[in-house]
This record gives structure tokens, C-alpha cells and sequence, in this order.
């Protein structure tokens, strides 16, 4: 049985539909992240598995039961909202202390959650003498401290800077492993979902785009949005020409002719999807087809990687250089690239699909 189970949850504000036939379930202890950009019913759909917003349609259970109509209270979930809701006149210890305190509960896991997010020291301080990250680790405190059931947690490292945030995202999951929560996890940066999750939803404009766990959806994209979200893909738009059992070919406009291993799409009108860490320098011009030639343009070092800018044609793509030293490249010169033919993702070509992805990049 499934522990939280949303099946076929709709919810409007007037005439825009904020969730449209929502569905998916989450195991006991499980580490489950909602991707989507903003606007895409992140928060209304905690809102409503929360009781602080009814749904128009659909059902919510818990452990085989109907918890749509209960009151939040009775829900046995806490929720973690983006403005951080701290008691301004009670100090830090005291927020994050609140439900046990409140219930005569023990307090050791308000200070092991304090612990967790670093801010055990300031335990004593009000919020209005923290910065707001600050504030909002105290907010996920006492979210990890309530002994509820399950967590909703809305952008909860969202203001903070990235070393923190990247540091919080191994305290937050191991935390929550530790204790056996059910956590669901609300953001917009897509490296903290998959690196912090046991599975990804992608909500897009209120649906479901995709559902499973973050390698499997970083591999097989469902469609172009999924693809384009989770990573700085190139798109390029094209016509099969050429099929053959396990490989086609595809000619691209600004570009020239690209061979891709597969089996041959229904369709004549493709679109291909390429990922920066896929596209290969050629230097020494190794290889004999799927290589261009391009306008190196910018070239930022990001520590892990170095992502390289080229003008290709009418095309911009980036190359990411991972784990290795950059050669010496300078701007303006002109660099040979490959594109492996089995690194390359192919979808039926869909101009709206396409329009969707450039309006969130």
C-alpha cells in the first residue's frame, strides 16, 4: 500500500487551472523532489496535499485513508512555506522547540535539527538579528523538529549561498534517512532535486511531465521540456533524410547533416537534443562525420567543468569539459567539435513544445 497517494487532484483560481489531473503516490521514508519552473503549481500542490487549500477535483489518502476534507491539523503533515513563518518574538531555540514544547514533548530533536543546519550557536538570537538564510534554516529546523509524519518543504535552501546550499542538501537527506521522515521537496534548481532526491516529479504548467528517479529521467527525458529543464541541451530542429535499421540521418539548417544511432522516428520532422558534457572537442579531427566546425565565443571556468560557447552555423552550443585541464583555446579561434551519434536524444518535432522550453530557459 501506498503511503500518500494524490489521485486526480484539480485546482483552479478563476479561470486559470493551477493543477490539472494530478496524480502520483510516495513510499513511507521516501525522498520524493517537485521540478518545475515558477508558475508550474509547485506550492498550490503542497498547499493542497497540506489542507490549506481545497482542491476542485480529486482525492487525497494517507495510509489507505481519505484525508481530502480533514483540517490540516489533523493531517499529521507539516508545512515549510517560502516566507519561513518564524514567531518574530520568540527566540530561535523557541521556534524550532515550538511543537514540541507546545505538547510537553521531549526537545532533543529541535536540537539535533538545529545542529543539522548549523545554527545551534544562535539558538539564543531572534530573527530579526539573522539574514535570511539564516531564518530559513531555522524555518527547515523546525520543520525537521515537529515529529510529524510527513514534510513539505517549499524551496527550502532557496536562500542560501551555494556552498551552504550544497552542504545542507547532504545534512537535510541524511537527516531525514536518519529519522525515517517522508519528505516532499519543492524547487526550481534542478541539480539540488537530483541530488537530494529518490525520485523526481516534473510539473510543467500544472501537469505532470515525467515521474522517476533522477538518473533515469536525466537519461530518458520523456520529452524536450523534461530534457531542456534538467540541463543546457542544444535543439536542433531537423529533417530525416536518410533510414537504416539502427541509424538515420538528420539534416539541420545552419548546420549540415547529423547521423544518429537508433531506430528511425515515424515522423519526417525531428527535433535533436544534444547535452553539453555529450559534445566532444576534435582537435586533432579524429573523426570522419558528425563534426563541425565553430567560433569559440566564451570560455568560463566553473571549478568541476569548463563550459565552452561556440558559434556553429546559425547555432549556439555550449561544451562542457569535465574533470580535465582546458586546452589552450583562446576567443575567437575556430575549434573542431563531434557529436556522437548515440549520445544524441531525438523527439517528433513539436513547435509548441519547443516555444515552451525557450519561455522557461
Amino acid at each position: 500500500m501506498n503511503y500518500l497517494e494524490i489521485r486526480n487532484i484539480t485546482k483552479c483560481y478563476g479561470p486559470i487551472v493551477a493543477l490539472r489531473n494530478v496524480s502520483f503516490s510516495v513510499k513511507r521514508g521516501e525522498y520524493l523532489c517537485i521540478l518545475g519552473p515558477t508558475g508550474a503549481g509547485k506550492t498550490t500542490l503542497l498547499k493542497v496535499i497540506a489542507g490549506l487549500l481545497k482542491p476542485d477535483e480529486g482525492r487525497i489518502y494517507l495510509e489507505g485513508n481519505d484525508i481530502t476534507d480533514m483540517p490540516p491539523e489533523e493531517r499529521g503533515i507539516v508545512y515549510m512555506p517560502q516566507g519561513y513563518a518564524l514567531f518574530p518574538h520568540l527566540t530561535v531555540w523557541e521556534n524550532v522547540a515550538y511543537s514540541a514544547l507546545t505538547r510537553g514533548l521531549p526537545t532533543k530533536r529541535a536540537e539535533e535539527a538545529l545542529k543539522a543546519v548549523g545554527l545551534y550557536h544562535r539558538k539564543d538570537s531572534y530573527p530579526h538579528e539573522l539574514s535570511g538564510g539564516q531564518q530559513q534554516r531555522v524555518a527547515l529546523a523546525r520543520a525537521l523538529a515537529s515529529g510529524s509524519r510527513i514534510l513539505l518543504l517549499d524551496e527550502p535552501l532557496s536562500a542560501l549561498d551555494l556552498l551552504l546550499n550544497i552542504q545542507l542538501r547532504y545534512e537535510l537527506r541524511r537527516y531525514a534517512k536518519r529519522l525515517g521522515l517522508t519528505v516532499i521537496h519543492v524547487t526550481h534548481n534542478a541539480e539540488e532535486a537530483m541530488s537530494i532526491a529518490d525520485r523526481l516529479l516534473i510539473l510543467n504548467k500544472g501537469k505532470i511531465e515525467q515521474i522517476g528517479r533522477p538518473v533515469e529521467i536525466y537519461l530518458n527525458p520523456k520529452n524536450i521540456f523534461v530534457a531542456s529543464f534538467l540541463s543546457d541541451v542544444a535543439i536542433f530542429k531537423g529533417i530525416v533524410v536518410s533510414r537504416n535499421a539502427n541509424h538515420f540521418s538528420v539534416k539541420v539548417k545552419g548546420l549540415g547533416y547529423l547521423l544518429v544511432r537508433g531506430n528511425p522516428p515515424s515522423s519526417k520532422k525531428v527535433s535533436l537534443l544534444i547535452r553539453p558534457e555529450d559534445i566532444k572537442l576534435d582537435l586533432k579531427r579524429q573523426y570522419r562525420i558528425n563534426t563541425f566546425r565553430g567560433v569559440l565565443s566564451d570560455i568560463e571556468f566553473e571549478g568541476i567543468k569548463t563550459r565552452l560557447t561556440l558559434n556553429i552555423g546559425t547555432h549556439v552550443i555550449f561544451v562542457d569539459l569535465i574533470f580535465c585541464e582546458p586546452p589552450p583555446l583562446k576567443l575567437g579561434m575556430q575549434v573542431n567539435v563531434y557529436i556522437p551519434p548515440d549520445k544524441i536524444l531525438v523527439y517528433e518535432e513539436s513547435e509548441k513544445s519547443i516555444l515552451e522550453v525557450l519561455a522557461v530557459r
